[in-house]
């Protein structure tokens, strides 16, 4: 369910920003060269990955062909937004939690690489995401704490991402493992500290308003979480798991849905406001005097 939940989440965003690239791919391309931006683009190599896990246990060889892609490109692109921001001139400013996405793909590439065999590439992978996330982990708090100019309000969503990287590290730990340890109720307690943390900054979410896509920041962390406090109540049976389990469950159904249904209706409100907008000209005479006076003196 959780698993269904986040492939709900991703592929609305990853096809219409498909259509806005075939459109006008010049937006695209500044948004890459923007440093505010350009850790974006990992949430498509995320999408494709978690997509090669969804499928596994029915096309073994199409899961394989997409984890290739999406692990492929996502070293790639985090290779290329490491370097340019260790060779070009970078602002603190322009660090936000979105630059934590590409290390969270790295993470989720292991999923459903170890079932396809691939065990020490997974290790690889896990040890990259878990090195990276706890090197970007003070620059990040250092620049939301310290520096004078705040996190935008309408990026305040995007603090649901803290939680992504420890949820997703649980699963990875998990798979490669097969065990619930000291390690992985360390990293899963971490994870769910920033959950609480990101409950604490409500208003920070409420000043937001209204929903926008970096709303969608909610669901992908909180279905990681949900499922990782699944996995610690199979494995630690007691009332206190089976709540935490439950409640994250609840709180992923909420935010997929909620986020879902209100991101619909906008795009449905705005589609028939820009219908209604447009003139039209079916009740304009075919061939009014002044028309005619008019093509006859052109």
């Amino acid at each position: 369910m959780v698993d269904r939940g986040r492939r709900n989440a991703l592929h609305p965003l990853s096809a219409l920003y498909g259509i806005k690239t075939v459109r006008d791919p010049s937006i695209v391309v500044a948004e890459f060269r923007d440093p505010r931006s350009a850790s974006n683009f990992a949430c498509i190599t995320v999408a494709v990955v978690i997509v090669a896990a969804a499928i596994l246990p029915h096309t073994p060889s199409a899961a394989l062909f997409l984890w290739a892609l999406g692990t492929g490109a996502q070293l790639v692109l985090f290779l290329t937004l490491l370097g340019r921001w260790i060779a070009e001139p970078t602002e603190i400013l322009h660090a936000t939690p979105a630059w934590l996405v590409p290390i969270v793909g790295n993470v989720t590439a292991t999923v459903p690489g170890v079932p396809l065999g691939f065990h020490e590439t997974s290790w690889f992978l896990l040890a990259v995401g878990l090195v990276s996330w706890i090197a970007f982990l003070p620059l990040l708090l250092h620049r939301l704490i310290f520096c004078e100019d705040k996190l935008p309000g309408r990026l305040a969503p995007s603090l649901a991402i803290f939680v992504a990287s420890p949820a997703v590290g649980c699963l990875s730990w998990l798979q490669l493992t097969g065990r619930v340890d000291a390690v992985y109720r360390f990293i899963l307690f971490t994870a769910l500290f920033f959950a609480l943390l990101v409950l604490r900054m409500w208003q920070l979410a409420v000043r937001a308003l209204p929903v926008s896509v970096a709303w969608w920041a909610y669901t992908f962390p909180s279905a990681a979480l949900a499922s990782a406090l699944i996995r610690y109540c199979q494995h630690v049976p007691g009332v206190g798991e089976r709540l935490l389990a439950w409640a994250g469950l609840a709180f992923t159904t909420i935010a997929v849905a909620g986020v879902g249904l209100i991101s619909l209706r906008n795009c449905l409100s705005r589609l028939w406001l820009s219908v209604r907008s447009r003139p039209d000209h079916s009740a304009d005479p075919a061939s009014s005097p002044r028309t005619s006076n008019a093509v006859s003196s052109q």
